[in-house]
């Protein structure tokens, strides 16, 4: 940038020395012209004066059409900035913004930073099929409930279509290896479960679905700020694990209204909607299987132990 306002200044200052260096030769080979004793060759002096008036008048007028065209091209270049930020700002940035877009995340989800910003009464819901890099997590998981967090998971059943289905679009897996996943998934939550006492003073509870697993979602609300942060990807190709994930916060409301249904509709509030009628499905599920003990087992797990109706439960839709 001051590479680029030394070089206009320069300019400026070499059309200035033009415009007076023109109008100088004018005036003095007009003089010697006229004072000159051998009249023969006045005309090369006329000449070379008529040039310099020349020269002067010229750069002049150009100097001044530059400027006053500058200025015309400036006005017209805030003119077009201003369409176009009329057009990307408020169409595009400001709306995101109104509609809680907060930001996306430097390539893969950093479990271990969210589990660190967790605070007691915080709630955690999670849609999921599995995540690979869970087995290494599992105690960060454990501490946050252990601290007071409660986390809401829906995981994909093992050995279902829709597992089979999900691995034959993704990168480096097998419908095998995919299955083998999502059971140590299982697994790893039930060994969190084992170290849950009733002293804990934060709950778990885990719902195993077969369905469409739809979109990965990562919901935390608040207990002291009132308000949700949803994270969210996409099954692509790549393993969810490593995509980046869209970030976008909401105040948490109360009211049974469908948030869709307002005038200021908010993207974190769609997800925590579906991810509620997502939780109420399998829960209807587990009470229609209410007298199959082995079915119930295999599809819901918790801890603590003796929380079983407050595990199978969200966060109550009024903060207060």
């Amino acid at each position: 940038m001051s590479t680029l306002t030394t070089t206009k200044k320069l300019k400026w200052l070499f059309s200035l020395v033009l415009i007076f260096g023109g109008f100088t030769i004018y005036k003095l080979f007009e003089v010697l012209a006229i004072d000159l004793a051998n009249k023969e060759y006045a005309w090369v002096f006329k000449i070379i004066s008529e040039f310099g008036l020349f020269l002067s008048v010229i750069i002049s007028v150009g100097y001044f059409h530059h400027w006053l065209s500058a200025a015309e091209e400036h006005e017209e270049s805030l003119k077009n900035i201003n369409e176009a930020l009329v057009k990307h700002v408020d169409n595009i940035l400001l709306n995101s913004v109104k509609r809680g877009f907060s930001g996306i995340t430097n390539k893969e989800f950093d479990f271990s930073q969210i589990m660190q910003g967790l605070k007691p009464g915080d709630y955690v819901y999670w849609l999921i099929t599995f995540d690979p890099r869970f087995k290494n997590k599992s105690r960060e998981l454990e501490n946050a409930i252990k601290n007071g967090v409660h986390f809401r998971l829906l995981i994909l059943k093992a050995d279902c279509i829709f597992g089979e289905l999900r691995a034959t679009e993704t990168s480096g897996f097998n419908p095998r290896e995919f299955n083998e996943y999502s059971k140590l998934f299982k697994v790893s939550l039930e060994d969190v479960i084992s170290r849950i006492d009733e002293t804990t003073r934060g709950s778990l509870g885990v719902f195993v679905y077969e369905g469409l697993p739809s979109i990965p979602l990562f919901i935390i609300i608040s207990n002291d700020s009132k308000k949700v942060k949803v994270y969210n990807s996409f099954y692509l190709t790549e393993p969810v694990s490593k995509m980046p994930y869209l970030n976008w916060e909401s105040e948490l409301k109360s009211g049974s209204q469908p948030s869709f249904e307002s005038e200021h509709w908010n993207i974190a509030e769609l997800f925590l909607d579906y991810f509620k009628k997502r939780w109420e499905m399998e829960k209807e599920k587990q009470h229609d299987a209410a007298g199959n003990e082995q079915v119930e087992d295999s599809n819901f797990i918790y801890a603590p132990a003796s929380a079983k109706q407050l595990c199978s439960n969200l966060i109550h839709a009024d903060p207060a």
